[in-house]
């Protein structure tokens, strides 16, 4: 699902979500009149509507939510006058993209990180050292497993070419 198909129909706004981030940006409509609860809560409808869920999409969504929930709260809080970084909308757009790829790069990361544990499943590096138990062992009580002959046999068949 694009986020171009999400339609709000807010108090202060109706038209599809691109639209409404388009106008917050331009400061067409203000960001504090805007009610993200009720975006959210339009999206989840809309995602329960359709019966799927497309997880580039909704990853976007969640983006750009926190990138205008970041927004409001700094406009909401008070505090030490920051200096404003004014950013015109096409910085702005740059500024939210940026963030999107940064998603999407974690994501990846993320991708490859599961791949190598899933490839790696029921083997694990001990960087530890051995339980106190285990770090001395007695000569007395070590034991041949195998018969010295049968080992060296073994190992010596393996140095030579087969000759077929």
């Amino acid at each position: 699902m694009a986020l171009v198909d999400l339609e709000l129909d807010l108090d202060v706004f109706a038209g599809p979500f691109d639209l409404l981030l388009t106008l917050i940006l331009r400061e067409e409509v203000d960001l504090l009149e805007v009610d993200l609860a009720d975006v959210v809560i339009t999206y989840i409808d809309h995602l329960e509507r359709r019966g799927e869920l497309d997880l580039e999409a909704a990853t976007e969504f969640l983006v750009l939510i926190a990138a205008l929930l970041e927004l409001k709260s700094r406009l909401l809080l008070p505090g030490e006058e920051i200096e404003e970084i004014e950013l015109d909308p096409g910085e702005a757009a740059e500024e939210l993209l940026a963030r999107l790829l940064d998603a999407h790069r974690y994501r990846a990361a993320a991708a490859y990180l599961r791949e190598r544990l899933e490839a790696e499943a029921g083997r694990r590096f001990r960087s530890a050292p051995p339980p106190p138990g285990l770090r001395k062992a007695r000569l007395d009580d070590a034991r041949a497993v195998y018969d010295p002959q049968v080992l060296a046999s073994a190992i010596s068949s393996r140095d030579r070419p087969s000759i077929t």
